[in-house]
């Protein structure tokens, strides 16, 4: 945004609630729908954050409601800042005021999302303590009326649930794509959106699946004023967006994504028997099997760089006996599809197309047990050993250091950053340098877990392998204040990677009374 138009330093106390609206040629109804939100919310500490694309007379409109109204602030785009359009206005509204309210509500400037019913959002999120109140269209009591005509309303629906059935996470709610939602800013504190997609309620479930979510019937009004910004364009980028989480969000469609890998198993399987049976002459049992027990393999290699490649391995030896452990969760599987396939064609009829469907019914069910038996067993997260806050201080670092393979970790206390314990890998223990500091402080006032990475200047050349500077830095809470820092760094061709920050998080969760 230009300088001239970054919030006023007068407006950014921090509110109960900030309203970010999108604009884009929406000077028709900008005035009445402030006018309603002032209603609505009288007696509410907020402000309005437009967030504003516009090529007519909009800005103009909203500037001079600020003028009147020090709670109505205006980001204004042009050029590049553009790209994205909705999506990234969205995100560009969190990114200016995510740690200035508690609450954030995302709604549309054509009246569509009836302002009266912010007040509603607002007091349900209040009084029920959840993350997430969605304004849904398709919740008892809702309506879609105010889509234009039956093919947009057709759309509507066919993409929401195109969203529930890829997403588990979108099934908390009937309206996954409502572009009229509540949150809790300190739920969605730390997520790094990649605004690919207009669809920001989307994003957000499926990047934090842990959020709690409640929704409150809407009945979507027909647009005031302007025309609708829907188009061709809009509907590609929904599929992008949908790509994008699906491809980029290690837990989003998880059961998707191991249907596509034992598709290819099935490729796998077919050119094995094929190859072994016609060019090596072997024996067609002998050559099922060993067929069999390479799909399984390929299986379970894609399944762990793709499906669960969020799942950390303890060890080496821990990812061979996952791998072990595939084959007989395959064969319990093919046992699940034979006993749905064969009482169906004995007692049913074995004619076509009964033996088709009682095939087809067999996969489902086999692939449906190999699924969940997969994420029992064989892909079960793995636990990070609780710490021990009796454990001397320097027990702690090294059982952290052996667990990351760091070359360093510290306990740094906050206020004077001192160091309370350290554990180094080599003879010589290593000083905490300038660097360091820097990087602890950053946590310190962020209050958010850092992964940083430095790399060499130079490319690396030709059988070389470069080497990596990583470091991790957790804060660790007593009653929301920082009282200190678990620090790690590697020097190695390894970087430390999100699973590592996640677990020193999920280890360092209980490290306080270490600082205290």
């Amino acid at each position: 945004m230009r300088p001239e138009q970054k919030i006023p330093v007068g407006a950014r106390t921090r509110a109960l609630l900030t309203l970010i609206i999108p604009t884009r040629n929406e000077a028709g109804n900008v005035p009445r729908l402030v006018e309603e939100l002032r209603e609505a919310l009288f007696g509410v500490d907020y402000r309005v954050v437009f967030v504003d694309d516009s090529d007519d007379e909009t800005p103009e409109v909203v500037r001079a409601l600020g003028e009147e109204d020090r709670r109505i602030i205006l980001i204004h785009r042009e050029g590049a800042e553009q790209e994205g359009g909705l999506s990234t206005a969205v995100t560009t509204g969190l990114d200016a005021i995510v740690d200035e309210s508690e609450y954030t509500c995302v709604m549309d400037a054509d009246l569509q999302h009836p302002p009266g019913k912010v007040r509603e959002m607002l007091d349900e999120a209040r009084s029920s303590g959840v993350d997430v109140v969605v304004a849904s269209r398709y919740a008892k009591g809702g309506s879609y009326a105010g889509l234009s005509g039956p093919m947009r309303r057709a759309i509507s629906v066919g993409t929401k649930d195109l969203a529930r059935i890829l997403f588990k996470e979108a099934r908390k709610t009937s309206d996954p794509l409502a572009g009229f939602f509540l949150v809790r800013n300190r739920a969605i504190s730390g997520i790094q959106f990649r605004p690919t997609g207009f669809k920001i309620l989307l994003e957000i479930l499926v990047c934090a699946p842990e959020l709690s979510v409640v929704e409150v019937p809407l009945s979507f009004r027909a647009r005031h004023a302007g025309i609708s910004k829907a188009n061709v364009d809009q509907g590609l980028g929904y599929l992008a967006h949908i790509a994008s989480l699906f491809w980029y969000v290690p837990s989003a469609g998880r059961f998707w994504k191991f249907a596509l890998v034992g598709a290819s198993g099935v490729l796998v399987n077919m050119f094995a028997l094929i190859t072994l049976v016609e060019y090596f002459g072997a024996n067609p049992t002998v050559a099922w099997m060993v067929a069999v027990g390479l799909s399984v393999l390929s299986n379970f290699l894609l399944n762990n760089a793709f499906t669960w490649r969020d799942v950390r391995h303890s060890s080496r030896i821990h990812f061979l006996l996952r791998g072990a452990l595939a084959y007989p969760v395959a064969i319990l599987a093919l046992g699940a599809n034979f006993a749905v396939y064969y009482p169906l064609i004995k007692y049913v009829s074995p004619d076509f197309p009964y033996y088709v469907i009682a095939a087809f019914l067999g996969i489902i069910a086999g692939t449906s047990a190999n699924f969940i038996l997969s994420s029992r067993f064989v892909f079960r997260p793995s636990t990070p050993k609780g710490l021990d806050p009796k454990a001397p201080p320097h027990e702690t670092t090294e059982k952290a250091r052996e667990e990351l393979k760091a070359d360093w970790v510290g306990l740094i206390r906050a206020g004077d950053l001192s160091l309370i314990a350290r554990s180094s890998s080599g003879t010589t223990p290593r000083p905490f340098t300038t660097s360091d500091k820097s990087a602890v402080e950053l946590v310190l006032n962020t209050l958010q877990p850092t992964l940083v990475v430095t790399g060499p200047r130079r490319l690396p050349q030709s059988r070389t392998n470069a080497r990596w500077t990583s470091s991790l830095a957790v804060p660790v809470l007593e009653d929301d204040r920082p009282v200190g820092v678990v620090y790690a760094t590697r020097d190695s061709t390894e970087q430390f990677t999100q699973e590592d920050l996640h677990w020193l998080t999920a280890y360092a969760s209980t490290s306080a009374p270490i600082f205290l």
